[in-house]
């Protein structure tokens, strides 16, 4: 009886020392990482006369800025200045503000000369 208690002992310490050692494999890739696109798609809106832009908001550094192209014109970066009374970002460059309305479906764009249009 003794022998078969210390046979079960020495089989307990010897499989309670048996190394169970999984190895999962990582695959590690190298390469450039590609960051998501921090550019919106493009959105073509038009005003009361039926004149058509297209505005494209996108990521610039911490901020956001605006593209409005207008047939006809060089495209036109605006980069976010200043909010409005509703919380809304007023955007600007030397030629033209472009004020978001409507929840971004929409806006306001003024030239330099102070005329503007509302775009829905």
């Amino acid at each position: 009886m003794r022998n078969l208690c210390f046979a079960i002992l020495a089989l307990f310490l010897l499989s309670s020392c048996e190394k169970n050692e999984k190895t999962d494999s990582v695959e590690v890739v190298t390469g450039a990482y590609k960051e998501p696109s921090q550019e919106q798609e493009p959105m073509k809106i038009k005003n009361e006369s039926g004149e058509e832009i297209t505005v494209t908001y996108f990521a610039e550094g911490d901020l956001i800025a605006v593209k409005i192209e207008k047939p006809g014109e060089a495209a036109q970066k605006l980069s976010a200045k200043t909010t409005n009374a509703a919380g809304n970002p007023i955007f600007t460059n030397e030629n033209y503000m472009w004020e978001l309305t409507e929840e971004g479906k929409g806006g306001k764009l003024s030239d330099k000369d102070g005329k503007s249009s509302e775009y829905k």
